[in-house]
């Protein structure tokens, strides 16, 4: 009895955050630590959406007395794995693996450097 007292004292609690790698990319991910997890919640601060992609490494939050600053996810649009927005009202930074592409009224105060073709309002601008 005072043997078996012992062993489930020294049992270590489970650590509230671990490093997990994403088995299934997407909104309805997965994630492994120490068994896999599946449909996993994506937080993140607010205005911003990432979907991870299979093999990525993210920050896994166990527990029901952690907090942890961040909302629920709630993209605008759907995204890929590993597309990455960052919105405010109707202006969209839209980050994919094919590009970058603009939405709203952009405002710059300095130089801007593009490579590649730039498309304004679907129409191809020539550039010299």
């Amino acid at each position: 009895m005072w043997l078996s007292e012992q062993m489930m004292r020294r049992r270590a609690e489970p650590d509230p955050a671990t490093l997990g790698t994403v088995s299934i990319g997407g909104e309805d991910g997965a994630v492994v630590t120490d068994g896999e997890k599946r449909a996993a919640k994506v937080i993140s601060p607010g205005g911003y959406c990432w979907q991870p992609d299979a093999a990525d490494e993210v920050l896994v939050v166990k527990g029901n007395e952690l907090y942890v600053p961040g909302m629920l996810q709630r993209c605008p649009r759907a995204l890929a794995p590993g597309e990455v927005l960052i919105y405010a009202g109707s202006s969209e930074i839209l980050i994919t693996r094919a590009g970058v592409e603009i939405t709203g009224k952009l405002q710059v105060a300095g130089d801007v450097y593009i490579e590649g073709e730039l498309y304004v309002n679907g129409m191809k601008m020539e550039v010299p």
